[in-house]
């Protein structure tokens, strides 16, 4: 049986073309708009305003428990000055929902959600902008949870809204019309989300022009269409378009631009072209640890798939020494428990497994699909892979001649504790 590393949430990384980019790189699952509560400040108490500054702040330090700390702090002053159902109050609930997404908590972040929806669909109706925003939302949570069909549906419902409300021209249908995309590439109908991609395109080279920025990340998600459906050429042929205008309209030093060498860099790995893969990755990397910090979630990224180069050709040393630089970050800045952060455990423990060092394999793929089980459930894509790892490599044990696999999950499972995947 073959062992793969999972990189269902960071090989490839999609660009944001909806109205906010205050995020610099956005991963696939964070296509959603966010409400940033702009206008508070006519209406809220000023001190409301201090502890969305310093949860804002957070959240772009990726400090998730203090921005939560924050906006906690600035929802018991809304809700007592302003009332649970004051549109600042829905506010502060989706940015809360915001926050829970981030932590890979998307239980916590769709109730949260919800309770957002549910006072903008009261306050100002269920064809608002913003509550259209919060279907959006509402449905990158199923996306992450990889529920495509919700998704898609709560997508649809964001669309009805913007095409009535602003117009099938504007840009932030444009970005409904790119999500919706988005759907039918994951589930690997690619005509159709090249159709609606090419929908979004239009829109954004008449309203924004063929130089844009957000007009470039629509030429990376076509990109991301062809590479998924095995055409490469014509994926990194749609990769240079953006390059070309992210290098001129945004600089080569640009965490957008990274992106793009990013998404080169893997359709190098996929051909088997490992030279090329690691030179676009390491003008990423420069350029991540640069301008975001080498201990920011986009720089684990690159670390991470450098070391799935260095697996891809048996340089196993090398691999599990990135692979290790890339959970270091990921355990402070994300959390032991979050999907990210156990993509790199699995990936470690595909290393071991290459290794012949079927116990430690065991570990990591156990650890993982604890993280995924929770998170996700037993239908994801990252849940199946994880078990067969885990099964594959628990066929290689002593442990395999005394008890069936089935079993031994089973008492796993019910048992706590989990090796640490930084062990030699």
């Amino acid at each position: 049986m073959n062992i793969h590393p999972i990189f269902t949430r960071m090989k490839l990384l999609f660009q944001n073309n909806g109205p906010d980019h205050k995020a610099p790189v956005l991963a696939a699952l964070a296509l959603g708009l966010f409400l940033t509560g702009a206008g508070a400040a006519d209406s809220s108490p000023a001190p409301t305003d201090e502890h969305i500054r310093r949860a804002e702040s957070y959240y772009e330090q990726h400090d998730y428990p203090k921005a939560l700390e924050a906006y906690q702090k600035a929802l018991v002053i809304q809700e007592k000055a302003l009332g649970k159902e004051h549109p600042d109050t829905a506010t502060t609930y989706h940015n809360i929902a915001r926050v829970y997404d981030s932590q890979g908590d998307y239980p916590m972040a769709l109730e949260w959600y919800q309770k957002a929806l549910a006072i903008n669909e009261k306050t100002l109706g269920k064809n608002h902008p913003d509550t259209a925003k919060n279907y959006n939302n509402i449905a990158t949570v199923y996306y992450h949870y990889g529920d495509y069909p919700k998704a898609l549906a709560w997508y649809q419902k964001a669309l009805v809204i913007n095409e009535k409300a602003l117009g099938k021209e504007h840009p932030v249908t444009a970005t409904t019309y790119h999500n919706i995309a988005m759907m039918y590439s994951s589930q690997g109908n690619y005509p159709m989300a090249l159709e609606w991609y090419r929908k979004a395109l239009a829109i954004n080279e008449k309203t924004l022009g063929k130089n844009h920025p957000d007009t470039a990340s629509t030429y990376n998600n076509i990109a991301m269409v062809y590479y998924r459906h095995g055409d490469y050429p014509e994926a990194l042929a749609w990769y240079r378009k953006a390059l070309v205008i992210n290098e001129k309209a945004l600089g080569k030093e640009h965490p957008v631009t990274a992106t793009t060498y990013h998404n080169i860099a893997s359709v190098h790995d996929d051909q088997g072209d490992y030279s090329k893969a690691l030179e676009w990755y390491q003008k990423a990397l420069a350029i991540n640890e640069k301008v975001l910090g080498k201990n920011h979630p986009n720089t684990a990224s690159t670390y991470n798939n450098i070391a799935m180069v260095y697996y891809n050709q048996d340089k196993n040393d090398n691999a599990l020494a990135w692979y290790r630089k890339a959970l270091v970050i990921r355990e402070k800045a994300l959390g032991k428990d979050h999907p990210d952060t156990a993509i790199t455990c699995n990936g470690i423990a595909a290393v071991y497994y290459s290794q012949g060092e079927y116990e430690k394999a065991l570990a990591g793929f156990l650890k993982a699909y604890r993280v995924f089980l929770h998170v996700f459930k037993e239908v994801h894509p990252n849940t199946r892979s994880a078990k067969n790892n885990m099964e594959a490599s628990y066929k290689k044990t002593a442990a395999a001649k005394r008890k069936p696999f089935a079993r031994w999950l089973e008492e796993a499972l019910a048992s706590t504790g989990n090796a640490d995947m930084r062990a030699p």
